[in-house]
């Protein structure tokens, strides 16, 4: 789903070095308290400089974005290849602390091989803790608000994925030497050779998403509510 994977400010889940969970460590009581995310048509940004016509369905714009609409417990976007009517939808969950954490749950389909990257499969992924042929487990991303409407909604935000910890070093090549990190974050739980880990903790789970603000790419993913409305 392009809206979830722009949420969680991955170009394709199949990246690596990124915290997954088979459960949820978050639900909707864990947003109390804080600024919501106005509901309606949002767009996700995944590249700089895309062009999008924000005047379209959001079915319509092009790659570089995601777009759907945002509810108070769920995302709910265009999958492509799809009729343009149909929607996917999954649970969210922005929860409050510092830093806000939103909470996506994503079908991972690994019986599709490597196109499947584009609605949350490819090869890093089958290193999930999952048997399954799909699984759905749950990804997470730091949201850092940057404005809020006269009713204290959130209506713009930049976000980075909360990682297992520092990158693996790189080759002369300048490419990694290691799927994902080789010193995992304290209360991140990762086996060696895996490309993606967990936690149970809440704790580990945000200072992970501290830590990682430093490694995510620059500039970070940012998104804005474009109007009220479901197209």
């Amino acid at each position: 789903m392009r809206l979830a994977l722009a949420l969680l400010g991955l170009t394709l889940l199949s990246a690596c070095n990124v915290v997954m969970t088979k459960t949820p460590l978050f639900t909707a009581t864990d947003s109390a308290g804080a600024p919501t995310l106005r509901p309606g048509v949002w767009v996700f940004f995944k590249e700089p400089g895309c062009a999008v016509d924000e005047s379209k369905p959001f079915a319509d714009w092009p790659d570089c974005s995601g777009g759907g609409i945002v509810s108070a417990n769920e995302l709910a976007g265009h999958k492509k290849g799809t009729p343009k009517d149909a929607l996917e939808r999954t649970p969210f969950v922005l929860a409050s602390g510092d830093p806000r954490i939103g909470q996506v749950q994503i079908t991972i389909d690994m019986s599709a091989g490597a196109d499947a990257s584009a609605s949350g499969g490819g090869e890093a992924s089958a290193s999930v803790s999952v048997t399954q042929p799909k699984s759905q487990p749950y990804g997470y991303a730091a949201i850092r608000p940057t404005k809020l409407d006269p009713q204290g909604r959130i209506v713009a935000f930049a976000s980075w994925p909360v990682l297992c910890g520092p990158p693996p070093p790189k080759d002369k090549d300048g490419n990694d030497t290691a799927m994902a990190t080789l010193h995992p974050l304290p209360g991140i739980e990762m086996k060696p050779g895996d490309a993606v880990c967990t936690t149970r903790s809440i704790p580990a789970l945000r200072g992970a998403a501290k830590a990682s603000e430093a490694w995510a790419d620059k500039p970070l993913s940012v998104a804005h509510w474009v109007r009220d409305g479901a197209r």
